[in-house]
């Protein structure tokens, strides 16, 4: 999935969003898909605000991202709040969304497919499933490799 460049017109790979507060744990996921050699930008917020923000821009002008990873407990709003307001955004309602979360309790993963995650990761060690968990979304052909 590429984007119209609202600066240029050119095409421009969809950005994979990352909403984290731990910085560690947002570094760590930052390397995770460095090493794919994706060339899709990383946009990573803290705070839900700052996020939902943003996306209100991206699709403001013509844009979406091709993945969001949320965390589930965040300072302001929590992932389930930011994952209800993207699912309730006709423009955002397709786009892939993880929940990479430190809560493996059954009624917080219960919650988050009721809403609409495509996949739902338990940390610490989930989050080295994210990559498997991008190619079973079929994102492989979304997240344009680098050329050799």
């Amino acid at each position: 999935m590429t984007t119209t460049d609202p600066c240029g017109g050119a095409e421009a790979p969809a950005p994979v969003v990352v909403l984290e507060d731990d910085r560690t744990t947002a570094a760590l996921i930052a390397r995770i898909l460095a090493a794919t050699n994706m060339v899709n930008p990383l946009e990573i917020f803290g705070s839900g605000r700052d996020a939902i923000d943003y996306l209100e821009r991206l699709s403001g002008a013509g844009a979406v991202p091709v993945l969001l990873v949320l965390d589930l407990s965040l300072p302001d709003l929590s992932g389930l709040e930011v994952l209800r307001w993207v699912r309730s955004r006709s423009e955002l309602e397709r786009v892939a969304v993880v929940m990479l979360s430190g809560s493996g309790d059954d009624e917080d993963i219960e919650r988050a497919y009721e809403i609409g995650i495509d996949a739902y990761l338990v940390k610490p060690a989930g989050i080295h499933g994210l990559l498997d968990v991008v190619r079973d979304l079929g994102l492989p052909h979304v997240l344009l490799p680098r050329s050799s």
